[in-house]
């Protein structure tokens, strides 16, 4: 059969430079520092193989497409072209670089069907020359064909699946999954598909419950076919309950920054209220002002003109009392009606309005003064409105920056929370849908469950001990005894499950089954994509402290020796993804990559976001 080999990996877009790795046909290594783009080259391949999405992130922006070249055993050389969102794959006989408008050789969805060969799965399937193999399907024994994205789990590895707890033959996690994930595996290990048969004893057809046992066989699969997260009702619950939890808290807090801001709009209003009185009540002191002004004004022209009367009387001696200073006469001479009684009441009348003006007057200025104190008064208190105010406005802007990313995370517990309700109800659908069948009173009986772990025993022997062999090439400390239980389809190393291991022993484990089944294959013709690649296999171990009192710490050589056999004994090519810098011996044999470490030219897998063609 063919295998494949990985090529280039490159992101193109209109104005931004060429992202791109060449991947060695033997081993390539990438690492450095983190949030550099490594376990993006991962996911993106995984892309254009076939998955459904990949995630942007920050330093894609400005790419529109991937280009990643394949090269066959038989000499054919391909490139897959795929959109950052697209459903749809073109795929061109050359080894292409960059952009074009050329049209495709051919262009097919990225969503495996058995009923059409126009998609990405079939494709590369028939380039690998096993299209048409079929596997379990579920335990009643039907099947199904073989999905390359069957093989590109088990050949392209995430960090989290990695050192996970499950399984590395059960990828995806989901009970509905399992049969057919054992089966994948059965097919990779003896290379025989399953055969197509009947699924049940030809009597049963003419059971009375036949109908009702086929519509609720047939909801229960449309159920299973819905559920979309890889976790158990347990899990799910857990995870309803984290969520619960973080929403509890997002909504206190939330409630708490909704109070404060309540608090401090209340103050704002009411010292507006304060402050429009402040401002009616200057108005009214201005007017009152303005007035008091005008009559001021009028009696010191009052006065004014009572002082010229009083001093034109005087310079004339009108208001003088005495000899007449018209006919010389003394004052008991002067006949009555003389002037002196005119005179003397003018004299008393000027004086009398004088005075009582110049109260007047007086009374007005000490209340302009008191006025004028009032204005005062107002002023400073509208200033001290205003500081008030802006002290406020500061403190609502510095609650709604708080509330922000509150209600946007909110938003996305409860669009989480949605989900796994969503998906609980329909695992209490089909609960309820199995409780209906096994209620019916003349059920079908169940075939002979499909048995996708009836591996043959020798088969599994010599898997274990090319697992065996390849931790011990790699130095992990034990005797390395695998036990491998195809009804479980869990690993035991030394009597423990893979799955009771710490990390770093989950990661080691995994990475050498996955590099031992393509090595195992390789060396017996058997099927596989021809590539594996490893997210985070060895990141997790450290230097032995104490062996005697943690038997689960690495020996500080596992890295190195990790390294060494898959340049000395190639199970095929192999991509590995790691934080640590990798052993300075291997960096004249294999293909490295470094992403912002001390001497590296390179600052991850994309470019810095300012650098354009241009630069």
């Amino acid at each position: 059969m063919n295998r494949l080999t990985l090529v280039h990996l490159t992101f193109l877009g209109v104005g931004k430079p060429p992202s791109t790795v060449e991947f060695s046909p033997g081993l390539t290594v990438i690492y450095g520092a983190s949030e550099r783009g490594k376990s993006y080259v991962e996911k993106a391949v995984d892309y254009m193989l076939g998955a459904s999405e990949l995630k942007p992130i920050p330093e894609d922006k400005g790419y529109s497409r991937i280009l990643l070249g394949l090269r066959a055993d038989d000499g054919r050389v391909l490139t897959l072209s795929r959109g950052l969102a697209d459903s749809t794959i073109d795929v061109f006989n050359s080894d292409l670089r960059q952009l074009t408008t050329a049209p495709a050789d051919a262009t097919v969805s990225f969503k495996h069907s058995s009923t059409s060969q126009r998609n990405i799965s079939r494709y590369l399937l028939k380039v690998l020359g096993i299209d048409g193999l079929k596997i379990l399907k579920n335990s009643r024994g039907e099947v199904r064909l073989l999905n390359f994205r069957d093989l590109a789990r088990l050949s392209v590895i995430n960090d989290s699946r990695m050192g996970g707890e499950r399984s590395p033959v059960l990828a995806t996690g989901m009970p509905q999954n399992e049969t057919g994930e054992k089966s994948v595996l059965k097919l990779l290990l003896t290379g025989q598909d399953e055969p197509v048969g009947p699924t049940a004893p030809g009597t049963v057809e003419k059971k009375v419950g036949k109908g009702q046992a086929e519509i609720l066989d047939r909801l229960i699969d449309d159920s299973r076919a819905k559920l979309t997260i890889a976790a158990n009702q347990s899990e799910l619950r857990e995870q309803l309950a984290r969520l619960q939890g973080s929403l509890d808290n997002a909504t206190s807090r939330s409630g708490q920054l909704m109070a404060s801001r309540s608090a401090l709009m209340q103050r704002r209003r009411v010292i507006e209220a304060g402050d429009r009185a402040n401002q009616q009540r200057a108005s009214e002191v201005r007017q009152l002002l303005s007035r008091f002004s005008l009559l001021r004004e009028q009696y010191e022209s009052d006065l004014e003109r009572l002082r010229m009367v009083g001093e034109a009387g005087n310079l004339l001696g009108y208001f003088q009392t005495g000899t007449c200073v018209f006919c010389g006469a003394e004052p008991e001479h002067q006949h009555p009606g003389h002037h002196l009684a005119e005179t003397t009441q003018l004299v008393a009348a000027v004086a009398a309005e004088t005075r009582k003006t110049t109260e007047l007057h007086r009374d007005l200025l000490s209340t302009i003064e008191d006025l004028d104190a009032q204005t005062a008064d107002l002023n400073a208190e509208s200033a001290r409105h205003d500081d008030q105010l802006t002290a406020i406005d500061s403190e609502l802007r510095a609650l709604e920056e708080q509330l922000a990313p509150l209600t946007t995370d909110t938003s996305e517990v409860f669009a989480a929370r949605s989900r796994l309700e969503q998906e609980l109800a329909i695992h209490a659908q089909i609960e309820q849908l199995e409780e209906m069948k096994a209620s019916l009173p003349n059920v079908l009986p169940v075939p002979p469950p499909a048995r996708p772990d009836s591996i043959p025993a020798a088969d599994i022997s010599d898997f274990e001990q090319a697992i065996h062999q390849t931790l011990e090439a790699w130095h992990v400390p034990g005797e390395n005894r695998v036990i491998y239980d195809p009804s479980s389809a869990e690993i035991a190393v030394d009597g423990r499950p893979r799955g009771s291991r710490g990390q770093g022993m989950r990661s080691i484990i995994h990475a050498a089954f996955a590099v031992s089944l393509a090595r195992r294959n390789k060396a017996r013709g058997l099927i596989h994509p021809g590539f594996v690649m490893l997210d985070s296999p060895v990141v997790t171990f450290r230097q032995a402290e104490n062996r005697e009192a943690d038997p689960e710490l690495m020996t500080y050589d596992v890295v190195e020796h990790f390294y060494r056999d898959l340049l000395d004994d190639p199970p095929s090519q192999v991509i590995i993804i790691e934080n640590g810098t990798p052993p300075a011996a291997i960096t004249e044999r294999a293909r490295i990559y470094a992403f912002s470490v001390d001497g590296s030219e390179r600052f991850g897998f994309f470019p810095p976001q300012d650098q354009t063609l241009t630069d």
